[in-house]
């Protein structure tokens, strides 16, 4: 019921939003002879502001620019490889790409945004690489007839994508999808399975939280699964093709994620408001760029959002050997022949330094040439998978890495 209410509040206030962006337009209209001035700026500026705080924000397109080589552009086709209930598994491949180039896996977190919100991390490696994305579907989206889906089924859908694209494929994972990126290669290395990934990257993803604490350690020991359901578990309003389902609203997820630094998001759109009084749209434009991708959210299916909090966060199953998976315990001393690379933000202010890298402690049976740990100076969460260092220095780190373990397993 707090869910259809919601959304009811949400579809009355269309109108008010159209209005509102309407006349920001006329605000900023060149026609407008106020518009480029002191006056006109503010009320345009105020106009977004309202607007944009009140208005719902759809999934961004998925639309990449050519790919430019020696002066050369080479459009990027997109393709889907395997539709599932819960996700479409996506490939990018750039005209021109060479037959035997590197394919990677990219597998995006399901925890209020969508695949697209890591875009720029996808596309750094367009120029030379076969890029493929897990793309997770809305839960609101998905008919009840499609039954549960949690930890261990997305674990299932990881196998069956690599089953899908073949041996040799590395595997990239980031934030959360680290740990179900992690169990689904323990337990393809357990049984030798020839499609297990040829490498595998893990970028600020919560291993092991133990490891040097911060407030999302401290608010996990403090959970009451039980209480949670009560609070943050809803069903889909009607009106949605999921209706009925159990779900976490993305509306719920985006408010917690800006509790934890409310006076960085507080202080982005005060800078926001600045900087389109002064005009400077060129830093207004990254904001809406970023903010337009953060805002946009999806719903998690209630068993997935449940069941990765108890054993990730509460339990912390993996680290302490108690990971199972379709009733087999899996452990990272499984993981015998798969390089392992780790990158972490040094400011990371929700995974910790150490949290991730906590891996290649725990693959006790991987050689030490197939472990490395990277630690990206100068960025935190958002800006280990995305900005101006993660494309000059995180990612091609990242593709050295492949490309020193690219010989196919024999």
């Amino acid at each position: 019921m707090r869910y259809t209410l919601f959304d009811l509040q949400r579809e009355t206030l269309r109108p008010t939003v159209a209005s509102l962006s309407a006349a920001g337009e006329l605000a900023r209209s060149r026609l407008n002879p106020l518009s480029r001035t002191p006056v006109g700026r503010f009320q345009a500026a105020t106009l977004e502001s309202v607007t944009r705080l009140l208005k719902s924000y759809p999934k961004q397109s998925w639309d990449y620019p050519d790919v430019r080589i020696d002066g050369e552009d080479h459009p990027v086709r997109r393709t889907t490889m395997l539709r599932k209930p819960f996700a479409d598994l996506l490939r990018f491949r750039r005209a021109g790409l060479p037959a035997d180039a590197p394919k990677v896996l990219f597998v995006a977190a399901v925890s209020g945004h969508h695949a697209t919100l890591s875009k720029e991390t996808y596309e750094a490696f367009l120029p030379d690489h076969e890029v493929f994305v897990t793309d997770w579907r809305d839960a609101r989206l998905v008919p009840r007839e499609a039954g549960p889906f949690g930890f261990e089924d997305y674990v299932s859908y990881l196998i069956e994508f690599l089953e899908t694209l073949g041996p040799d494929t590395h595997m990239f994972a980031i934030c959360q999808a680290a740990v179900p990126a992690l169990v689904a290669t323990a337990a393809m290395s357990k049984r030798g399975h020839p499609c297990r990934p040829r490498t595998l990257s893990m970028m600020a993803g919560p291993v092991d939280i133990r490891v040097n604490p911060n407030d999302m350690l401290k608010r996990s020991r403090k959970l009451n699964l039980n209480h949670l359901k009560l609070a943050a578990i809803h069903r889909v309003p009607a009106r949605f093709p999921g209706a009925g389902r159990k779900v976490y609203p993305g509306a719920l997820q985006i408010m917690g994620f800006l509790s934890m630094n409310p006076r960085l998001h507080l202080g982005k759109h005060a800078e926001f408001f600045k900087n389109v009084c002064l005009g400077r749209e060129e830093e207004a434009d990254k904001h809406r760029e970023f903010y337009d991708e953060y805002f946009a959210l999806m719903d998690t299916p209630a068993e997935f959002y449940l069941e990765t909090l108890e054993r990730v966060f509460v339990d912390q199953q993996l680290p302490e050997g108690r990971m199972q998976y379709r009733g087999e315990t899996v452990t990272c001393a499984d993981i015998r022949d798969v390089p392992i690379l780790t990158m972490e933000g040094a400011q990371d202010d929700m995974v910790s330094v150490g949290q991730t890298a906590a891996a290649l402690d725990l693959a006790t049976a991987l050689p030490d040439d197939m472990k490395e740990a990277y630690v990206q100076e100068g960025v935190g969460h958002y800006g280990i998978f995305k900005g101006r260092r993660y494309r000059e220095e995180t990612a091609p780190h990242a593709k050295r890495f492949i490309a020193r373990h690219a010989a196919p397993r024999q």
